[in-house]
């Protein structure tokens, strides 16, 4: 059967791997002991915090809606409403304490913090409380398990006088968002990190990515919090240009085509209906689970990979890179992901819950029903 094995893939022997410069990353954005102690079940550590020089603080938002920039105040008013939510998304989604717990009953501690960080008024907060308590901020909980429990890892020993999440990427933009029930900017802000962590492989460094967008309507009345995170234990890649190219099979008849933004996908069926943000879909309530997710940030450099069972490039109309990974994911079944690159924006599709002979066909499926407009 076409597309029916990985022939023709990489296998992760047949990879260049390079080791992950967080010493450089550090450097880079000015990463230092922050201000905050922060505890979880493996210990104690510091959040981060940035020289007065940082990127985080001295970099542009890459996007500005004029509408927005408007309703804010002008754009020294962006600039400052901008880095303050990027600043705290990093704090308390990238660098969330929740993020190695076995559960999710430390949800109330998002809300409340990011409520009172960014000055919002507090009549927000039920609803900001409900949202992080629907949806785990480290992702999905599989089995009832967090991601130490999903993928056999421990995190290395937290620094006792530093911080333990190392900053790779940090880019904001602003949207004017015109919904039914709110008209106002969309401050948005995407992060990369990673820690290291010790796995059955040994060391590792897992890789956490964060979207977090605020809007404000217009008139004060109506706030809106969303988020899209992802994290796990990977190894870097030195050139993925030098992946081998593989192209799709054909979309079965009865799989269905999902948008998200400029991109487009054919997923299968029974994965039942998504919930639906600017940001992302997650489809959890069906018999796999399958995530579309669309962050703004840059090709990393060296380029990470969660799954190296097999690994390979697409070549996709008006995107600069497509990867496309395959091997264990959560919950100790198989998954297959794909990761396209176009600027400085990043669109990803993971597909789980797969079996171990069904994964090749599945993937080359997924590569001929993907399209970015």
């Amino acid at each position: 059967m076409p597309g029916g094995t990985f022939a023709g893939w990489a296998a992760e022997v047949d990879l260049q791997l390079v080791e992950l410069d967080t010493a450089a990353a550090d450097e880079r954005f000015g990463t230092q002991q922050g201000m905050l102690v922060r505890t979880d079940r493996f210990g104690t550590w510091w959040s981060p915090g940035f020289a007065e020089d940082s990127p985080v603080f001295t970099a542009a938002p890459v996007q500005i809606d004029p509408a927005a920039e408007e309703a804010l105040g002008g754009s020294e008013a962006l600039a400052g409403a901008a880095t303050g939510v990027l600043v705290q998304s990093i704090l308390h989604v990238l660098d969330t304490p929740l993020l190695l717990e076995a559960d999710n009953s430390r949800s109330g501690e998002i809300a409340s913090a990011l409520v009172e960080s960014l000055g919002l008024d507090e009549a927000f907060l039920p609803a900001f409380d409900d949202l992080f308590a629907e949806n785990p901020i480290a992702g999905a909980l599989v089995d009832g398990e967090g991601l130490p429990e999903q993928y056999g890892m421990e995190p290395l020993p937290y620094p006792e006088d530093g911080h333990r999440m190392h900053l790779l990427d940090a880019v904001t933009e602003v949207e004017m968002l015109e919904l039914p029930e709110l008209t106002g900017p969309l401050l948005l802000a995407s992060s990369r990190g990673a820690l290291p962590v010790e796995t059955a492989e040994g060391e590792r460094q897992l890789v956490c990515t964060a979207t977090f967008g605020l809007a404000l309507a217009v008139d004060g009345r109506r706030a809106l919090m969303l988020f899209a995170t992802g994290a796990a234990p990977s190894v870097h890649l030195e050139d993925p240009t030098a992946l081998p190219v593989v192209a799709g099979t054909a979309v079965p008849e009865d799989w269905e085509e999902h948008t998200l933004r400029d991109l487009s996908v054919a997923l299968p069926p029974g994965l039942g209906d998504p919930e639906v943000s600017e940001i992302a879909l997650n489809f959890s309530a069906g018999e796999r689970r399958a995530t579309m997710a669309r962050h703004r940030l840059p090709i990393p450099s060296p380029y990470p990979l969660a799954a190296t069972r097999n690994v390979a490039r697409a070549q996709i109309p008006g995107a600069e890179l497509a990867a496309i990974e395959h091997g264990r994911g959560p919950g100790g079944r198989f998954s297959v992901g794909v990761t396209v690159h176009r600027g400085d924006e990043q669109f990803s599709v993971r597909l789980h819950d797969l079996a171990d002979d069904e994964s090749a066909l599945f993937a080359h499926q997924l590569l001929a029903g993907l399209r970015l407009g």
